[in-house]
C-alpha cells in the first residue's frame, strides 16, 4: 500500500475500497459478492500504512529505559520487545513477519501483548512511548490476518479479564484522542483504533439494534443511560464533527466525569494543537472517517443530526478541494456518512432544507462526475434514500440481513456492509415517522435543476459491474418519476400557495399544469389567484417568492381566457409594477415579464417572451 505522512510526499490514503467490518450476509442494498475477491489481502485504511508509522517503528527505541524508570512494568516491557523483535526479527531475513507476528498473538500471550500495549496508553505520557505503542496497535489492526486474531483482545469485556486497572481501552484511547496537547499523531491513529474497536463491538451493535430507543440525543438523562461503548462512540461523534466545524477537537466533559462516561461537549478553541498547521491535511480525512466509523450505530445519527452533520459534509462532497491524494476516499466517506445519515427521517427532512438541499445538490453532482464506482454507488444510494423515502428504497431486503459477525465467514469489508445491518428485523431509524417524505419545493427544484432524471439515465450506460448500484440506478429513476407526477399536481401546487412560500418546484414551469391546471385558480372566489397577488404586495416575503408569484401570475393570465383583466381587477398589475424596481435582479425580470403578459395579449412577440 502506498503512504504518506502530514506534509510528506506520497498517497495518504489508498484508492480502493475501505474495509471495516467482516461480514456474513445473504442479502444487502448492494453488491457484497462484487467486493468479497477484491478486499481479502488489503489493510484496513493507510491510517495504519502510512509513512509515519513506518517511521516511528523503524527508529530505535528502548522500551527498557521505561521499565527502569518505573514507567513500565518488568511483564508489559519483555511482552512488547517480544512482540516488536518477532515481526522485526522475520522481516528483516525476507520472512513474512506478519505470519509469526500471527502466531505470536494466537499463542497464551496474545492477550497479555494487547494489555501491554494498553497499559501504555493508561499509564504512560510521554508522548514518545505512547506514539510507540499507537504505531504498534495501528500496524497489528491494520493486517488483515493480525487483526482477525487480535482486535477482540482490545475490548474491554476481554481485556478487563486481564488487568487490574480500572481505566478501560475507551477511556484510555478517548484520553489521547481529546487532548490536543498529545499532537496529531496520537490524537489521529487513537481515533482510528477507536473506530475499529466500535465498528466490531457486538454489544455495541446489539445496543443499538436492538435496545427498544430511539435513540433521540437528550443530554444529560439519554447519556447517562448508554454503555460505555456508545457513549464512546457519541464522543466520536462530537470530535469528528468539531474538526470539520474547523475546531481542534477538545471537547469538555460537562458532567466533570472521566474520560466519555460524562456528557462531551464542544468547546471551540481548546488546547491548540501545535502541529496543526502541519498536520491540517490530514485533519478533515481523519475525522470524516472518524465520523464514518460509529455512524453505522443507528443511535448516534440524532447526535450527528442535531450537530448539524449534514452542513458540513456537504463541502466534503465537493472532490476539487481537498488535495488529490486523499479526494477520492474524502468524496466516498463523506457521501458514505450522507448515506448513513438518511436512515434517520428527521436527517433527511433536514437535509432537504439546509441551505436550498446543498446535501442533494453535492451528491448528485459527485455521483455524475466521479470516476471511481464506490463513490458514484454509495451517492445513488443516499440520493434514494433522502428523495424517494425508505419506503421505496428496498428497506424490506435490509430484513434479510442477519446480525453482523466479526472474524468468520467471508470478507465482505465494507463500511456500507457494516451499516446496511442496522435495520435488522426491520427497525429502522424513523418508526415514529411513518408518512412518507416530502420533498419540498426546493429539493424538487435542485432535481429539476440539476437534472437527476438525466443523470441517472446516463449512469445506467455506464455499463457498471456492480448489479445493485444498477438496480439502485433503476429504483431511484422510478421513484423520480412517480415523484414528479405527484409534485406536478394541483394538491400539490395547492399545498405550496398555502404555506406563503414559493420556489421554482416543477409546477410552476411545467406547461402542461397551467394549460390544465389554470382554471382551478379561480375557485372559491378565485383563492389561489388572491393569494399570489398578495404575496406580490407584501413586503414580508422574501424574492425568491416574489419572483416565483409574478411568474404564476403571468402564466394565469396567458392560459385562462380573460385571465389579464381578471388578474388586473384583483390589483396584480400594481403589484407587479411597483416590484420592476426591486433590489433583486430575479423579482424585477420576472415582474417585468408579469407586466408584458397583464397589457399585452401577444406578449411573446415582445423580446422573445424574456
Amino acid at each position: 500500500m502506498r503512504g504518506g505522512g502530514g506534509g510528506g510526499s506520497g498517497s495518504y490514503f489508498e484508492e480502493e475500497e475501505v474495509e471495516m467490518e467482516e461480514t456474513t450476509t445473504t442479502t444487502t442494498n448492494f453488491n457484497t459478492n462484487h467486493h468479497a475477491t477484491t478486499t481479502t489481502a488489503k489493510t484496513l485504511f493507510s491510517f495504519c500504512n502510512d509513512r509515519q508509522i513506518k517511521e516511528k517503528l523503524e527508529a530505535n527505541f528502548d522500551w527498557k529505559a521505561y521499565e527502569h524508570g518505573r514507567l513500565v512494568s518488568p511483564t508489559d516491557c519483555n511482552l512488547i520487545v517480544k512482540y516488536e523483535e518477532t515481526w522485526r526479527r522475520d522481516g528483516a531475513s525476507g520472512g513474512s513477519s506478519m505470519n509469526t507476528a500471527k502466531s505470536l498473538m494466537e499463542s497464551s500471550d496474545g492477550k497479555l501483548i494487547a494489555n501491554a500495549f494498553l497499559d501504555v496508553f493508561r499509564n504512560v505520557s510521554r508522548r514518545e512511548a505512547v506514539e510507540r505503542a499507537l504505531a504498534n496497535v495501528c500496524k497489528m489492526l491494520g493486517d488483515p490476518q493480525l487483526a482477525k486474531v487480535s482486535s477482540e483482545y482490545f475490548m474491554p469485556e476481554i481485556n478487563k479479564t486481564v488487568t487490574l486497572s480500572n481505566i478501560d481501552a475507551y477511556k484510555a484511547l478517548t484520553r489521547l484522542m481529546l487532548n490536543a496537547k498529545n499532537g496529531w499523531f496520537v490524537r489521529e491513529k487513537a481515533s482510528f483504533i477507536l473506530g475499529v474497536l466500535l465498528s466490531k463491538s457486538e454489544s455495541l451493535r446489539n445496543e443499538s439494534f436492538f435496545s427498544g430507543e430511539e435513540g433521540e440525543e437528550q443530554e444529560g438523562g439519554e447519556e447517562q443511560r448508554c454503555s460505555e461503548e456508545m457513549q464512546t462512540a457519541r464522543t466520536v461523534v462530537r470530535w469528528s464533527i468539531d474538526l470539520l466545524g474547523g475546531g481542534d477537537g477538545s471537547l469538555v466533559d460537562a458532567s466533570g466525569g472521566d474520560g466519555p462516561g460524562g456528557t462531551m461537549t464542544i468547546q471551540r478553541g481548546g488546547g491548540g494543537d501545535e502541529n496543526h498547521e502541519e498536520n491540517e491535511e490530514r485533519v478533515i480525512p481523519t475525522a470524516i472517517h472518524a465520523l464514518a466509523s460509529v455512524l453505522q450505530h443507528r443511535k448516534t445519527r440524532p447526535l450527528a443530526r442535531n450537530l448539524g452533520a449534514y452542513k458540513l459534509i456537504a463541502p466534503l462532497l465537493d472532490s476539487e478541494k481537498f488535495n488529490p491524494n486523499s479526494r477520492v476516499q474524502v468524496l466516498y466517506e463523506a457521501a458514505l456518512c450522507a448515506w448513513l445519515l438518511s436512515f434517520d427521517a428527521k436527517a433527511r427532512k433536514q437535509a432537504l432544507k439546509i441551505d436550498n438541499a446543498i446535501v442533494v445538490k453535492k451528491l448528485i453532482n459527485a455521483a455524475k462526475t466521479a470516476t471511481k464506482e464506490k463513490v458514484v454507488r454509495v451517492a445513488i444510494m443516499a440520493l434514494k434514500n433522502i428523495l424517494i423515502g425508505l419506503a421505496d428504497s428496498g428497506i424490506d431486503d435490509a430484513k434479510k440481513v442477519p446480525s453482523m459477525k466479526s472474524g468468520e465467514g467471508d470478507r465482505h469489508s465494507n463500511k456500507e456492509n457494516a451499516a446496511s445491518a442496522a435495520h435488522v428485523g426491520g427497525k429502522r431509524d424513523d418508526d415514529k415517522d411513518d408518512e412518507d417524505d416530502e420533498l419540498g419545493p426546493i429539493a424538487e427544484t435542485c432535481i429539476e435543476r440539476e437534472s437527476l432524471q438525466k443523470v441517472c439515465e446516463n449512469l445506467a450506460h455506464r455499463g457498471f459491474e456492480d448489479a445493485e448500484l444498477v438496480d439502485n440506478l433503476e429504483q431511484l429513476a422510478k421513484g423520480l418519476a412517480k415523484r414528479r407526477v405527484v409534485a406536478s399536481s394541483w394538491e400539490r401546487y395547492l399545498t405550496e400557495v398555502r404555506s406563503g412560500s414559493l420556489d421554482w418546484s416543477p409546477s410552476h414551469t411545467d406547461e402542461g399544469f397551467w394549460r390544465n391546471e389554470c382554471s382551478k385558480l379561480t375557485d372559491n372566489n378565485c383563492f389561489v389567484l388572491r393569494n399570489l397577488i398578495a404575496m406580490m404586495s407584501s413586503r414580508d416575503v422574501d424574492p425568491r417568492t416574489l419572483a416565483v408569484a409574478c411568474h404564476d401570475v403571468g402564466e394565469f393570465a396567458t392560459h385562462y381566457p380573460a385571465g389579464r383583466f381578471l388578474a388586473c381587477d384583483l390589483g396584480a398589475k400594481t403589484a407587479a409594477m411597483a416590484l420592476m424596481v426591486h433590489e433583486d435582479e430575479e423579482v424585477k425580470a420576472k415582474s417585468l415579464v408579469c407586466v408584458q403578459k397583464l397589457l399585452v395579449a401577444n406578449w411573446k412577440f415582445i423580446g422573445g417572451g424574456n
